[in-house]
């Protein structure tokens, strides 16, 4: 019986880790779509102000 229980408290120890594990992992996640969107963005912006000083470029 004691190590049954004992079973049982590794095992709803490993899965407490595993869910932490899990969570850690969705919040990464997150925080890299995050970063990319931001990539993406700072990219798109960086084009329209290369674009944007070609055109003025264009006129001087």
């Amino acid at each position: 019986m004691i190590e049954l229980s004992n079973l049982l408290t590794v095992l709803l120890s490993a899965t407490k880790m595993l869910t932490i594990q899990s969570q850690l992992l969705t919040e990464l996640s997150a925080m890299l779509t995050v970063l990319l969107s931001t990539t993406k963005m700072l990219t798109i912006q960086s084009h329209f102000t290369d674009n944007f000083s070609g055109l003025l470029l264009s006129f001087l």
